[in-house]
């Protein structure tokens, strides 16, 4: 038996064992910073959200913020709009942003076909009347998300019909009596 051959079919072998090792070890590199990534959205998602729950429910920290950052018109056009008062304006549209961060939060770190259409569906409900004001004027929402996500939500609410709610609407009347 030749030795000088055997060895070197045993370097051979280590050395695809060595690159195999590699590309294994580079794969759960990338997979631990996509991880870490997904951890950090959701993260920031969560922080965003902890801040706009915080003005929904603490009226001195809304009209402080209100206040200190020139909200006031915004505000007053949203009360007027939706016929409520200024405090009920600003209240549903942080707890509105809340719900887009929420979202948000969910739709970067998702990659399953399935949930994307569920939150798809979900996000139909950004069409009613309060949650579309919110939408489309609040500069916590479409100003301060991603483009990618606006552009999701965009196509989501394009798909729906001004009967969608009218039906729902119905139903729910039904489902009380």
């Amino acid at each position: 038996m030749n030795w000088e051959l055997i060895a070197t079919v045993a370097e051979v072998v280590a050395a695809i064992g060595v690159i195999a090792s590699l590309i294994y070890v580079a794969r759960q590199v990338r997979s631990s910073q996509e991880t870490a990534a997904d951890t950090n959205r959701l993260a920031r998602a969560g922080g965003v959200r902890e801040v706009m729950l915080a003005n929904a429910t603490n009226d001195e920290l809304r009209n402080s913020v209100i206040k200190a950052y020139g909200f006031a018109p915004y505000y007053k056009e949203m009360a007027r709009v939706l016929d409520v008062t200024i405090d009920d304006a600003a209240r549903t549209d942080y707890q509105n942003c809340y719900y887009f961060w929420l979202h948000w939060g969910q739709f970067a770190s998702t990659t399953n076909p399935q949930d994307l259409q569920e939150l798809k569906h979900v996000m139909r409900t950004y069409s009613l009347p309060a949650l579309k004001y919110s939408w489309e004027n609040s500069p916590y929402a479409r100003p301060a998300l991603d483009p990618e996500f606006v552009k999701f939500v965009e196509a989501a609410t394009a798909e729906v019909s001004d009967e969608y709610f009218a039906n729902m609407a119905s139903i729910g009347e039904q489902l009380d009596a």
